[in-house]
């Protein structure tokens, strides 16, 4: 167990990947499933924008710690992110991402190279969820 994020396609980055195949997006997750033709079936690889394993349970556990001394206990990377370790499925919207947007530059100078690749590594989740119009997803 971990933490696993993805950012999905949207359906016109699809259909500009994909010319011919017509896609249907999942509501919650932003994800694309092929509608037309029929019987076909995409890759992990072909559907993300972008996925990142964060790290294992103990690994996010001392990053929570290492940001909670620099940001205090409550954050809302510690809220959003980092205590979702284990929720599979969840997801982080447009209307969360300014508030860890400022988080994140407060973190980003880090003398600890984890919590600067941590930093690096949402900052890039971020501006591919605005580029393709959906949530980052627990995965």
């Amino acid at each position: 167990m971990g933490l696993d994020l993805a950012v999905f396609k949207s359906v016109s980055t699809m259909e500009r990947e994909f010319p011919g195949y017509r896609f249907q997006r999942d509501p919650e997750n932003g994800e694309c499933e092929v509608i037309h033709p029929e019987d076909v079936t995409l890759t992990w690889d072909d559907v993300t924008t972008r996925d990142w394993r964060v790290g294992n349970i103990a690994h996010i556990a001392a990053l929570g710690g290492l940001i909670a001394g620099l940001l205090g206990e409550g954050s809302a990377l510690e809220r959003m992110v980092l205590l979702s370790a284990s929720g599979v499925g969840d997801v982080i919207e447009e209307p969360s991402f300014g508030e860890l947007e400022r988080e994140l530059r407060l973190i980003e100078s880090s003398t600890d190279p984890w919590v600067r690749e941590f930093a690096d590594g949402l900052v890039e989740l971020i501006s591919m969820a605005r580029r393709e119009k959906n949530p980052i997803v627990f995965v």
